[in-house]
């Protein structure tokens, strides 16, 4: 039995009716992938990415921005290469920095206020294949996993897909 872990978790796909975008195989790229997860957004959970790690079949259920109150503190941006955060990080910090974020726990006021709130949002460029956000989602949910193994936590790992920025939003500085 091939085993499937869910992003955030598997309560929120609706398996009936549910359209899989195989990263492997599909033709779409980010901004068509993105595109397509906004029309099915009053369906979620009906539109999930899949991938496989070499270990586990992965199923991500990514959200987009709908103009909902969510806290920009919350969100930890990512990119093929870097971390939006601070003066920006190389995506190798990419586990420091994760688990920074969701062990805050209102410390420091611009990463998320509690593991519970945090989000991670994936910005790439629009023309980037479906291999290529394999990529950067394999390296995204194994370091998640790894840091949900250490705190042993109920922890989930809640993605957004943005490309409606061309340009990213300025590092958070330090609040004095």
């Amino acid at each position: 039995m091939i085993k499937i872990q869910y992003y955030p978790d598997d309560t929120l796909y609706t398996e009936k009716n549910a359209e899989i975008i195989r990263l492997d195989t599909t033709k779409l790229n980010f901004k068509q992938i993105t595109d397509k997860i906004g029309t099915f957004y009053n369906r979620f959970g009906k539109l999930v990415v899949e991938f496989d790690d070499g270990k586990v079949k992965k199923r991500v259920i990514p959200f987009v921005f709908d103009g909902g109150l969510i806290k920009e503190r919350n969100i930890l941006e990512i990119t093929s290469d870097s971390i939006l955060i601070d003066d920006r990080y190389p995506i190798s910090e990419l586990k420091r920095i994760l688990k920074r974020h969701y062990t805050n726990k209102n410390n420091i006021s611009y990463y998320s206020e509690s593991p519970y709130n945090a989000l991670v949002e994936v910005t790439i460029d629009t023309n980037k294949s479906g291999k290529e956000l394999k990529q950067v989602l394999t390296n995204l949910t194994s370091t998640f996993d790894e840091i949900k193994n250490e705190l042993q936590d109920s922890i989930k790992l809640s993605i957004y897909f943005d490309y409606s920025r061309q340009t990213p939003r300025p590092p958070r500085p330090p609040k004095e």
